[in-house]
């Protein structure tokens, strides 16, 4: 995962393995359904699928990759290439297809920057607001740049956003402190 930054036990990054399942989802144009709905890449992605990949395979594949993934991004386990992801190690099909795009996909994860958070700020108001220290937060935030805006809680201490919206003040900084509100009690 690519930091942006640590506070106190809170940090918001790129997850690789989150970013890897979404780019081979847009770059095969998997018809999958799977909760939380994560909205397409943005920019789109053109489809493309390489010789010798299996769509119908990955499709089938593809889900219990992604719970696979999240559940890994929860863990705290992120793998150092996307090809490498335990929860490739039992989806072959999903596996090529993460070595046949992985030049683009490296490419994308190689540009992406977090998105600057007022974590800080939120979280020095919540501490005002409560009377005390904040002690032994913990909370992960995996930013995905995905079209539209999304802030999904997936575990107590996990949220899944959006690119856009982490980068729109009037609505992170509340959706922060909501959570970290719920965190510090």
């Amino acid at each position: 995962m690519k930091f942006a930054r640590e506070v106190s036990g809170i940090s918001h990054g790129v997850s690789l393995g989150l970013l890897a399942a979404l780019y081979v989802r847009d770059s095969l144009a998997l018809s999958v359904d799977v909760e939380p709905h994560v909205p397409g890449l943005e920019p789109p992605l053109p489809v493309r699928v390489p010789a010798g990949v299996d769509r119908a395979a990955v499709t089938a594949q593809w889900p219990g990759w992604w719970a696979d993934a999240l559940q890994a991004w929860t863990r705290g386990v992120e793998p150092l290439a996307a090809e490498n992801a335990e929860a490739l190690l039992t989806r072959p099909a999903c596996r090529a297809a993460v070595l046949a795009l992985k030049p683009g996909l490296d490419e994308l994860h190689r540009l992406r920057s977090p998105a600057a958070l007022p974590i800080g700020d939120v979280l020095r108001g919540v501490e005002s607001r409560i009377g005390r220290w904040a002690q032994s937060v913990e909370l992960h935030i995996a930013e995905v740049p995905v079209d539209g805006l999304l802030w999904e809680r997936i575990g107590p201490a996990h949220v899944l956003a959006s690119t856009r919206f982490l980068g729109d003040p009037a609505r992170s900084a509340p959706a922060l402190r909501a959570v970290l509100e719920d965190l510090v009690r």
